[in-house]
């Protein structure tokens, strides 16, 4: 099937007069990298200029998995904290930061970044570091790689001596890498320097790698918290009172007991963060960052080759999941060896009364309390101070640029075009109506509410034909609204609707084929699965808009294309969710089923599935929160939803300085949605537990 498929692109491109093939590499690219770690030119080849975006890949997945790391484990514990005004805090930090896309936050923090300064007014935080509007400066270090190398292979040694050899032999190693680093020619530290309306040297990294560092950071830090908070609640109680009985010091039980054990805990979620950060690293190619997708986008673009630019992007992002996915489970194999230690009796996050960070009741916890309040009341005064009291509510651009507050007058005077796009005014009524039906829909769905199940499905079948009938034009004879003419919000609310009740049955089809298929099948389902959960989904929505054509012949919507993505990308995600929840299901129910003679269908219609989908409602609600924050990802493909709206206000002259606005309105909308189905997700983990 894939060499047919192969077959008909291959031959799709030399109808179009295109030679495939891998041998594009090697030509001149013509284009330039405006930022790498090494220079690039237009002359240089294609693989060159692969190489320099995968370079800027790397260069963000190092400088933000760390990052990401201590914010996330500060805020982790923060949220643990037996203060409420500090927990409360974190809360209200890490709330936002999960329930709203990360492309959007990447569009927030570039707007704020561009806000910043000129060059000739930048900010000197620090002595030599300059931040602008025009990005950051810093001193570099001129010839620190071979320190480095030298210090790597030292700590190898030695950690092979240690194991290995005695001490005479690390003490040799460790003498070898000091008389190395004493032969080596000194580094050189270059400082930035101002020179006219500009700056010279230094490392300037520039606003786009900013932005997109910093969201990468705060976005990722945010799941890191939830996972250091789940870490430290399974620790057993018995562990951390062995360690008081020991006379141990809170901050040597935190450190010495605790943190070892919630270590091997969260090593495996936090494998999957690191994963996901380096594949939202692709999000680079909507603001302008020339990261490895947006060159492979670029590349495709000009030699009209998607097929090899798609290969190229699935095998490296395929082999830098697998390069760091192999390291941390070998780290957590190394960490787990001795088993997991003590597992019976109550765990930390029971006992109500313990918490992460250790605050006595005596002048420090009042001095903490007081801090937290005057700064948490100097910040929520500015805020409303700019969002409130100095806003602009109604008006013009030449009204908002005399004020100092929020411009809420842009989102007002383009709440049109952010609820129906580039719809035509006959379009806008039938439109709003359909709108209204399905956002009714969802919220009865979401609804726990004690409505029996016929009156549920009545009333759900009664809105979706009035949003049917709305857009078809049909039985008031107005005219049909086709897919191509939709926008704004319309757009994300069909294409989440549809990619999630699309998904859920191709999901359940594809977790039955891996864990109860024929060898072939489960190993093509297993690879279908892994493929898709290790691309990044920007590069599943390329794949969509410049494969599928070739293979459907053209006259493919972008919004069809962005919904076979969608579908494909949470169905595989969910797969393994009813995967994990058929496994918790024993053996002994389908055995029991097909003793009383039901078929095989029929006693995974009604014995089996029931009990997985209440195993697997909170993890699966927890997919579609994720699979509605994605529908932002289609504007990259030219898919007008209500993000692309917003771009498109962004983008004209007149409302530009506005654009945070613009945006935290549209990360309202998404903070909502996530939110209902993220509280439905707790009630529903609250109704399994009691199961």
């Amino acid at each position: 099937m894939a060499a047919v498929l192969l077959w008909h692109i291959e031959s799709v491109q030399a109808a179009r007069g295109i030679q495939g093939g891998f041998g594009f590499l090697f030509q001149p690219a013509g284009f330039r990298i405006s930022e790498s770690l090494f220079d690039v030119t237009p002359e240089d080849p294609y693989w060159m200029s692969i190489a320099a975006g995968l370079v800027n890949t790397l260069t963000v997945a190092a400088l933000a998995i760390p990052l990401a790391t201590v914010l996330g484990l500060g805020l982790g514990l923060l949220r643990m904290s037996r203060n409420p005004l500090a927990a409360r805090c974190a809360a209200a930090i890490i709330a936002p930061l999960r329930n709203t896309p990360v492309l959007l936050q990447l569009f927030v923090w570039y707007g704020l970044l561009l806000r910043l300064p000129d060059m000739r007014q930048a900010w000197s935080p620090l002595p030599h570091v300059l931040l602008s509007n025009r990005g950051l400066a810093l001193p570099a270090l001129h010839g620190w790689l071979p320190y480095a190398a030298v210090a790597a292979a030292a700590l190898a040694s030695g950690w092979y001596a240690g194991r290995r050899w005695d001490k005479p032999a690390r003490y040799a190693v460790l003498a070898a890498a000091l008389l190395a680093w004493i032969l080596l020619p000194a580094v050189q530290i270059d400082i930035p320097i101002r020179r006219g309306l500009g700056l010279q040297g230094g490392w300037q990294p520039s606003i786009e790698f900013a932005a997109l560092t910093i969201g990468l950071v705060v976005f990722h830090a945010a799941y890191i918290a939830d996972v250091t908070r789940a870490a430290v609640s399974a620790v057993p109680v018995g562990l951390v009172e062995a360690g008081q009985a020991l006379g141990l010091k809170p901050s040597q039980v935190l450190r010495l007991v605790i943190a070892p054990y919630a270590a091997r805990v969260a090593l495996p979620p936090y494998a999957n963060q690191c994963l996901a950060l380096v594949k939202n690293s692709t999000l680079a190619i909507a603001i302008g960052y020339q990261e490895l997708m947006a060159v492979i986008n670029t590349a495709i673009t000009q030699t009209g080759l998607a097929l090899e630019g798609i290969a190229l992007a699935v095998m490296v992002y395929l082999g830098l999941a697998l390069a760091l996915g192999g390291g941390l489970s070998a780290w957590n194999a190394r960490n787990t060896r001795h088993g997991p230690g003590d597992t019976h009796g109550a765990r930390l996050g029971e006992r109500p009364s313990w918490n992460a960070v250790d605050e006595r009741r005596g002048w420090r916890g009042w001095l903490l309390s007081a801090a937290l309040a005057v700064t948490l009341g100097w910040i929520l005064w500015r805020l409303l101070e700019w969002a409130l009291l100095g806003a602009v509510w109604r008006g013009d651009p030449v009204a908002c640029s005399a004020s100092a507050g929020a411009c809420w007058a842009a989102v007002g005077e383009n709440l049109p075009l952010l609820l129906f796009g580039t719809m035509a005014q006959a379009d806008r009524a039938p439109a709003l109506a359909a709108c209204a039906a399905l956002l009714a829909g969802v919220a009865l769905t979401l609804t726990t509410a004690g409505i029996r199940a016929t009156a549920r499905a009545a009333l759900l079948a009664i809105l979706l034909g009035v949003a049917v009938s709305a857009l078809s034009g049909w039985p008031w004879g107005g005219a049909a609204i086709g897919p191509q003419r939709w926008g704004g919000l319309l757009v994300t609310l069909i294409l989440a609707i549809a990619a999630l009740l699309a998904a859920v049955p191709l999901a359940f089809v594809l977790a039955l084929l891996r864990r109860n298929g024929t060898y072939a099948t489960s190993r093509v389902t297993a690879g279908l699965i892994e493929a898709v959960r290790g691309v990044p989904l920007v590069t599943q929505l390329l794949f969509a808009s410049f494969v599928l054509p070739m293979l459907l012949g053209g006259g493919v919507s972008k919004f069809a294309m962005a919904l076979a993505a969608l579908t494909l990308h949470t169905a595989c995600l969910l797969a393994e969710v009813l995967r994990g929840a058929l496994q918790a299901i024993p053996p002994g129910q389908m055995m029991a089923a097909r003793a009383l003679g039901m078929p095989a269908a029929m006693a995974y219609g009604s014995v089996i599935w029931p009990q997985a989908r209440r195993i697997a409602a909170p993890a699966a609600l927890g997919v579609f929160v994720g699979a509605v924050k994605d529908t932002s990802l289609v504007s990259i493909i030219g898919v007008f939803d209500v993000l692309g709206a917003a771009k498109a206000v962004v983008a004209g002259t007149d409302w530009r300085p506005y654009h945070v606005e613009i945006y935290l309105a549209v990360a309202a909308l998404y903070f909502a949605a996530s939110l209902a189905l993220s509280r439905v997700a707790r009630a529903m983990e609250g109704k399994t537990g009691r199961v």
